[in-house]
This record gives structure tokens, C-alpha cells and sequence, in this order.
């Protein structure tokens, strides 16, 4: 759970860095930041049956939607869906929102999301869930607006073993602000922030465990969980579908 004060100093930290995000992104997850979105996505839509009518429009969630990546991959790779919501806190990055795809824009937080209940079929949340400044009432909230479908979070997690927990925190405290100072000098120092967003966070294992109590705890049966990791278990993604 993040404070009001650290959340609001991350979001604009995220909105400074708007015109380098996707080069420094792409380095930070040493190239591997699309690959975990395209690779989520896909798990998120298998099966999903698209229909005219207006029980069965195939509609996708963005949360922290920012300038848009998720957005791209999605309308991509999720054939089958007839339109997208990017909801974000921060107006400013949702303009920043360049994609073709048929795209609603919203600005709202995670943990209250302006939508009617079991009214979706995806969820997706990409680099975004350590930024939420509470994760469990969010995924009960991801969880409410779906509609027997599946949500998808990709993220930089932190390993459980110790060694390889160091190893991401150096990474991400360390070397990439040293990176930006290189490849974004003019704003290197937002690059600092990063670093908060771990203060507490999670493995992709104790995120998978966390998605099944909360869905647990709501009422919502969950099955089919995948969990999957990159670079160590520093990098990954979870699939959960609701019954």
C-alpha cells in the first residue's frame, strides 16, 4: 500500500518522463517489456468468443493505461475485442494515447473504477500494479467489472529469494537511474522514484497466492492461474481467469 504523498510523487515523476518512456522501458526490462505484455495478452484472450450483440462485445480494461503500449498490444493481439478503456490518474498521459484502436479514455484510479460490475472481459495492468496505491482493493475491483473473463498483470516483481531480490533492487535503484543519466539526461532524476515502488512489493508467486485470496475473500472463484517469469523472476506476468 503506498501513501498519498509517495503515489502522488510517483505519477508525476511518470508524467515527466512521458517523452522517454518507451526507450527507457525497453532497456530497463532489458528488452523484454512487450515481449511480457504480448505473452500476457495472449493468455488473457485465448478463447474469447466475439459477438455482435450486446451481451458478448469484447471489451478490455487498461488500468494505469499511461501513454498507451498496453493499449497497441492489445488491440494486436486480442483480435477478437471491440473496443478498449484506458483508464489512468493522470489526464495528461491518456493524451498522450497515439493508437488506432477504438479507445475510451478515463481518468480514475484503479482501486475505484468507474465501471458497472461483471460488464467486462478483460483486465489487463501493465508495469503499472506496483504504482496502485492499494493492489488488494484493486484486484477486488478488476475482479468485480469482469464478466467471467480473465485479468492480466505484468510487472517487475521481487524475487523471494534473497540473492536474486538484491540483484533487482540494485538494478532498478541503482543502474537505471545510471542508464537514464545516459539515455534520458534531462530527466534521470525522475528515474530515481522507481525505486519506492518496491518498498513492499511482491513476487509473481505471492501475487498469484494474493489474487486467489482476495477472489477468495469477495466471493469470486479463480482458476487457471499462470504464472509466468523472466530475468530471474525480476520480470513477469499473472493470468487469472474468473469462474
Amino acid at each position: 500500500m503506498l501513501d498519498e504523498y509517495t503515489w502522488e510523487c510517483i505519477v508525476r515523476d511518470i508524467e515527466a518522463i512521458v517523452n522517454t518512456y518507451r526507450r527507457m522501458n525497453k532497456i530497463m526490462s532489458l528488452g523484454l517489456d512487450n515481449r511480457v505484455r504480448f505473452d500476457a495478452i495472449k493468455q488473457m484472450c485465448k478463447d474469447i468468443q466475439h459477438g455482435n450483440d450486446e451481451q458478448r462485445r469484447v471489451i478490455i480494461v487498461d488500468l494505469g493505461a499511461g501513454p498507451g503500449d498496453s493499449v497497441s498490444v492489445i488491440a494486436d493481439v486480442c483480435k477478437q475485442v471491440s473496443y478498449i478503456v484506458a483508464i489512468d490518474p493522470s489526464p495528461r498521459l491518456l493524451k498522450s494515447i497515439t493508437s488506432s484502436a477504438l479507445c475510451d479514455r478515463i481518468v480514475a484510479v484503479a482501486e475505484n473504477i468507474p465501471l458497472r460490475s461483471s460488464s467486462v472481459s478483460g483486465v489487463t495492468a501493465f508495469y503499472a500494479a506496483r504504482d496502485f496505491k492499494d493492489l488488494g482493493d484493486a484486484v477486488a475491483e478488476m475482479l468485480r467489472i469482469l464478466n467471467k473473463g480473465r485479468i492480466a498483470i505484468g510487472d517487475i516483481f521481487l524475487p523471494r529469494e534473497t540473492m536474486r531480490s538484491i540483484a533487482v533492487k540494485t538494478w532498478v535503484c541503482l543502474f537505471v537511474p545510471i542508464l537514464a543519466l545516459l539515455f534520458a539526461p534531462k530527466q534521470w532524476r525522475h528515474y530515481r522514484g522507481l525505486c519506492k515502488s518496491l518498498r513492499g512489493w511482491l513476487s509473481v508467486e505471492q501475487l498469484c497466492k494474493l489474487i486467489e485470496n482476495i477472489a477468495s475473500h469477495n466471493h469470486y472463484g479463480v482458476r487457471g492461474i499462470v504464472c509466468r517469469k523472466y530475468v530471474l523472476g525480476g520480470l513477469g506476468y499473472v493470468v487469472a481467469e474468473q469462474e
